[in-house]
């Protein structure tokens, strides 16, 4: 059974980092962190109890399991910078959101490593039960790696999916991208309207909405502004939303209630069938 005894993540300093260096601690390895700022390394390592390494090269070096938590901005410079650090028989994984590019990336720098494209659908204040993790292998070592880290992290209760990297960054642009689309243009709309005049009078639906949309505002804007210009589909879905705003404003201005109550009844029926 695949159990690394000793992982090393780079950029381990950040909020992933710092969930990942936390969850492969309490299950017995011994994990050393390393980070541009040694200072915010040193902290982390503290806080967790785990190793500030100086360098990535010295947090790699016997490390049987090495993950790149990393922005997706940062990613092909930091393997381009550490690629020649992988080792043979040394398995190195990441966690950006897309895996078109970073799995291209590992390919070419870490060809002595077995690599593994991840995607951990959670954010850092999340536990494991539950959760959907990602994974894209691309040849047969790597299918060999997937299922038994696939293993591993259903143990830990986690939604293990396998897709190629192509199939996943063609979802997430429909998924992640329209959602973040969605509460930008949301709190937008809101900053134009005056947020302060509306917050007195809200109803249960209107704070669950400003609950959704402050999560969204308070994540990573490098992250989100790569994902809505980069990912092929997002435009596409982007473009069906506002299309379809277009439809709604449109009925409302008309006055047609026959035409929303039907629409809204229509919806309501897929979403429950969704549901089940």
């Amino acid at each position: 059974m695949f159990k690394p005894g000793r992982v090393a993540i780079i950029g381990g300093s950040g909020q992933m980092g710092q969930w990942f260096a936390g969850y492969f601690k309490a299950r017995g390895a011994q994990v050393t962190i390393s980070a541009r700022n040694a200072s915010r390394c040193q902290r982390a390592a503290r806080r967790l109890g785990v190793r500030c390494a100086r360098n990535s090269r010295e947090a790699m070096r016997g490390a049987e399991l090495v993950i790149i938590s990393v922005t997706v901005q940062n990613f092909a410079r930091v393997v381009g910078e550490i690629g020649k650090y992988a080792s043979k028989g040394q398995r190195v994984m990441d966690i950006t959101s897309v895996k078109v590019m970073p799995v291209g990336v590992m390919h070419r720098h870490m060809r002595r490593a077995t690599i593994l494209g991840t995607h951990p659908m959670f954010g850092p204040l999340a536990k494991p039960e539950g959760q959907n993790f990602v994974l894209t292998p691309t040849n047969g070592a790597e299918r060999r790696f997937a299922s038994q880290l696939g293993a591993y992290l259903r143990a830990s209760g986690f939604n293990v999916v396998v897709m190629t990297p192509k199939k996943h960054d063609a979802i997430i642009g429909r998924v992640l991208s329209l959602t973040h689309f969605v509460g930008f243009v949301t709190a937008d709309t809101w900053k134009e309207l005056g947020m302060h005049r509306l917050t007195g009078t809200s109803s249960t639906s209107f704070m669950f909405l400003r609950s959704f949309v402050n999560s969204i505002v308070d994540s990573s804007p490098e992250l989100y502004s790569y994902l809505q210009a980069n990912v092929p589909t997002a435009a596409k879905a982007e473009g069906m939303f506002v299309r379809k705003s277009m439809e709604w404003a449109r009925m409302a201005k008309d006055k047609d209630e026959a035409a929303l109550t039907r629409r809204m009844t229509g919806l309501r029926a897929y979403m429950r069938r969704l549901g089940r």
